[in-house]
């Protein structure tokens, strides 16, 4: 009996991907997922949140141009044994180690696939210790910043690093104001490193304005099996942070009602799963951030008053880089040496008239705008010296500076001479022709959006209904194809 011809299907390569423990994610030259296996435990979401996403919004946390992913598409080599260290949508810390491989189309790498095995628990406690070939320690410590970290020579620094090393050991609240930019995380982590045996101590973070605020209590609070459709039981970042540290990124983003929870559990060290009946005792450190002000948040009714003295015991307030330029030339020769590790350089210094233009420069991107742009001219260098070309610093600087045309401004005939304008409208339209070119220029993204016009992805929902832009995304997306 003659048998048919085996036909190796797509589908029976899906079951042997989903029955292998290693996790496997592949990603498209728009650097957005095309397949992954085993979605709840590389992400901590659904597959349908993780497929044709930017890897920005499945990998929280993970820093532009910073990726394995990205680095190979740049530079078209495969990157083996890779640690990278990231947060799950849940707000699961986690350890892989990574192999990433292009996927060419004759000349030009058109995706890549990247095979991670989740090293979480033999990482924290079997690398400790050793040591590389410079002697340097291969640990949980380089996943970290210190105080030693914070660059600069400024008494605004000088300061910072003082305040941090006097209250790492202290179990009280942190609230963390700085400009976009400022590095309010490096200085979370440096709080977090001066604790006595933080190796130990989880360090748990989440960014109030990354999840949809819907699932966010579910996150930090848990759930037990049951209590909604699809709910199982499982532990919130309030009890994963137990015995260590909870960083709450833009806590001004969590709406009221969350924050007059979440003030409970902190003030009675106890928090109730949702949809439990009894409460479990927890005991964490609790640092927070906010981007303005928190004065003018609370009187603008962003924050609740009586969370805001809960958890500003300790108080830090980090100098923009306008304030404390004297630190732009000990950060760009840092930067030089991160961009010549990365993009295989050898670059010495900046020349000159490119320093000039540093220490003249008003920054409002702070320091992460000054590591981009210290990246981009990187990357357009051969030579062991950075050279200011003119053009070259108003092509870095035009996106920024570009004029805003054709907004609508609403206006009133005044006696049939003069015209008067409407405030809210003019600021409405100018907001709306905004937000679309955002859109515009993420190709409907609506996550990586907020993230360039630097606000919470819920802020920008509700501004989404506001402008009724829903259809407009549509449009982008069809135009992209």
């Amino acid at each position: 009996m003659t048998r048919e011809p085996f036909e190796f299907k797509l589908d029976i390569l899906k079951k042997i991907m989903s029955d292998i423990k290693e996790e496997v994610v592949v990603v498209d030259e728009n650097l957005n997922i095309i397949y992954a296996n085993h979605c709840e435990k590389q992400f901590g979401m659904k597959e349908s949140q993780v497929i044709n996403k930017s890897i920005y919004d499945a990998f929280l946390h993970l820093q532009r141009n910073k990726s394995s992913i990205q680095n190979v598409f740049r530079n078209k080599k495969p990157l083996s044994n890779n640690i990278c260290a990231y947060v799950t949508g849940r707000g699961a810390k986690k350890t892989k180690l990574t192999s990433t491989y292009p996927i060419f189309d004759g000349d030009k790498v058109r995706a890549v696939y990247e095979i991670g095995e989740d090293v979480s628990e033999r990482y924290f406690k079997d690398i400790e210790g050793e040591k590389d070939k410079t002697g340097k320690a291969t640990s949980l410590k380089q996943l970290y910043h210190t105080v030693d970290s914070i660059c600069g020579i400024s008494k605004a620094v000088t300061k910072l690093k003082e305040k941090i090393a006097a209250i790492g050991n202290s179990p009280s609240s942190v609230l963390i104001y700085g400009e976009t930019g400022t590095g309010k995380e490096l200085a979370a982590q440096a709080i977090y490193t001066s604790m006595d045996n933080w190796e130990s101590r989880p360090f748990i973070v989440q960014n109030c304005a990354a999840i949809p605020e819907t699932l966010l209590e579910s996150i930090l609070f848990g759930t037990v099996k049951g209590s909604f459709t699809g709910a199982e039981n499982r532990s919130g970042l309030f009890e994963d942070s137990n015995g260590g540290v909870l960083f709450l990124d833009e806590l001004n983003s969590m709406p009221l009602s969350l924050q007059a929870k979440i003030l409970r559990v902190i003030q009675e060290g106890k928090v109730r799963r949702v949809g439990a009946e009894k409460e479990i005792e927890v005991d964490f450190r609790l640092i927070a951030t906010t981007n303005a002000k928190p004065e003018l948040l609370v009187e603008s009714g962003e924050m609740r008053e009586d969370l805001y003295y809960r958890i500003s015991v300790l108080n830090l307030d980090l100098v923009p880089l306008r304030d404390r330029k004297e630190d732009i030339p000990l950060l760009v020769e840092g930067f030089i040496d991160e961009m010549n590790s990365l993009l295989g350089k050898d670059i010495e210094r900046v020349d000159r008239r490119t320093m000039e233009f540093f220490m003249t420069y008003s920054w409002p991107g702070n320091i992460r705008e000054l590591k981009n742009i210290v990246e981009r001219l990187s990357n357009y260098t051969n030579c062991s010296v950075i050279t200011y070309v003119e053009s070259e610093i108003e092509d870095l600087l035009m996106r920024k500076q570009a004029p805003i045309e054709d907004v609508s401004i609403g206006v009133i005939k005044k006696n049939d001479s003069s015209e008067r304008v409407r405030l809210r409208e003019a600021v409405a339209g100018y907001e709306r022709k905004l937000i679309i070119r955002a859109l515009e220029e993420s190709k409907g993204n609506v996550s990586r959006a907020a993230r360039d016009l630097d606000i919470p992805q819920q802020t920008m929902n509700n501004k989404m209904i506001k402008y009724r832009l829903k259809e407009r995304i549509d449009e982008i997306k069809l135009k992209k194809e």
